[in-house]
């Protein structure tokens, strides 16, 4: 399947499965949220890092904990959503929240760039599967803060179609400017960085108890595996 297609179905699956459930708090979605983050991390230590430090340079370091601050930055404006916050009470009665949108959306285009910038394909493809995996609880969880802000389902429908079109855009734009594939480690350990932000925050926001939950330590542990088995080959 194509990579565009890939990432746009993802969307779609995720908003098809939020109209389902009717809710983004269910143990399901929690669940799958879990796994995400799981995933996250476990590419990000078994593919990003290796591939990364390929070359001996620390200035990647700080190409990594820039990605880190970004996505801090940018769940100032997101509200979290990327790791599983709807925050739908700070918006009831208002208009649709542009700003949130906006900094899910900058979010998805550049977590994307990689994957048209790389030119190793087991590399493109752990890329774009721990994106597609992220993607849909974030569209199930999209999907239910829309439904909550308005009843229109037109209006419901055209957020989430550009929402699933901002990561094949991303995708294309780092196929199409050539600049990103002679930057693409740096852009690698930035995306990385944002990776490592969501994924930990995940993990810890899903324990807040601080108690030993053997589903979710399940999960994560299976996001390990199929994210291992998934690099081996490298």
């Amino acid at each position: 399947m194509s990579p565009y297609l890939l990432l746009f179905a993802s969307v779609f699956a995720g908003g098809l499965i939020g109209y389902l459930l009717h809710s983004h708090r269910s143990v399901s979605v929690k669940i799958l949220l879990t796994f995400s983050g799981g995933y996250l991390l476990s590419i990000a230590v078994f593919h990003l890092l290796p591939e990364i430090f390929e070359v001996h340079d620390h200035k990647l370091g700080l190409w990594i904990m820039g990605g880190f601050f970004l996505q801090l930055i940018l769940e100032f404006m997101s509200k979290g959503m990327e790791h599983g916050h709807a925050h739908t009470e700070l918006f009831r009665d208002k208009v649709l929240p542009v700003t949130l949108l906006a900094g899910l959306f900058i979010h998805a285009l550049l977590e994307s760039l990689p994957i048209g910038a790389h030119t190793d394909e087991v590399s493109r493809n752990a890329f774009l599967w721990a994106i597609v995996i992220h993607k849909i609880p974030v569209s199930i969880i999209l999907y239910a803060m829309l439904s909550e802000l308005t009843p229109n389902k037109w209006i419901i429908a055209g957020w989430m179609v550009i929402f699933a079109l901002i990561a094949p855009l991303g995708a294309w734009l780092g196929g199409t400017l050539s600049f990103l594939e002679d930057f693409y480690r740096e852009l690698n350990a930035l995306v990385l960085g944002m990776f490592l932000h969501i994924s930990t925050t995940i993990l810890f926001e899903s324990n807040q108890s601080h108690r030993f939950n053997f589903v979710k330590f399940i999960t994560v542990l299976i996001a390990s595996a199929v994210a291992w088995f998934s690099v081996a080959h490298h």
